[in-house]
């Protein structure tokens, strides 16, 4: 019935959908997955196709089915990409030394640190104090909400806001942020 409505370009029956789902796939995701951000990532995405492609949907089996296959196929491109971008970051440790131009890497990391710490500078106050706690003080989201006197999930999504607005400032240094991105993932 939902299904039905939601292809002839229903809002309603999608804001149901979305609300019937979400969780049920958030949890699922954060079971496997364990970042939060990453999780409502992937599900956002996953509600986004079954919008853009509600017209043309063709499910043969339940939507619940499908939906959850579309979170399995989600996590495991997105484990495989961490695994190529592991193994990518693992050559470029072990290449030869002849090779490498030290200097040049060098500037390149003085160029990416100078630029990280002025986008952080740039954050909300409240945003880069959360970051801060987290990246610089190694403190975990509940010390930082203990201290901070705001709910976990708050920690959460300011953590999560700050990170995605770094990524947008940095993403000319792609690749160095990749590696970042990695050292968190697997410290």
């Amino acid at each position: 019935m939902l299904l039905a409505r939601l292809q002839t370009g229903d809002g309603d029956a999608f804001a149901a959908l979305y609300r019937k789902y979400w969780r049920r796939l958030f949890d699922a995701a954060y079971r496997r997955i364990l970042l939060r951000e990453e999780c409502e990532e992937i599900i956002q995405e996953i509600f986004t196709d079954l919008w853009t492609k509600r017209e043309t949907l063709l499910i043969s089996v339940s939507l619940e089915a499908y939906l959850f296959g579309a979170l399995r196929y989600s996590i495991y491109n997105m484990i495989r990409s961490r695994k190529v971008r592991e193994a990518y970051f693992d050559y470029l440790l072990q290449m030869p030394g002849e090779d490498s131009n030290y200097i040049e890497d060098r500037l390149h990391y003085e160029e990416l640190a100078l630029a990280l710490e002025n986008s952080i500078q740039k954050l909300p106050e409240k945003l880069r104090k959360v970051y801060q706690l987290s990246r610089k003080e190694h403190l975990t989201y509940k010390e930082i909400a203990e201290q901070e006197n705001i709910p976990v999930d708050t920690v959460e999504k300011q953590m999560g806001r700050a990170l995605k607005i770094l990524r947008e400032n940095l993403k000319e240094f792609a690749w160095a942020w990749i590696v970042l991105e990695i050292w968190d993932l697997y410290p």
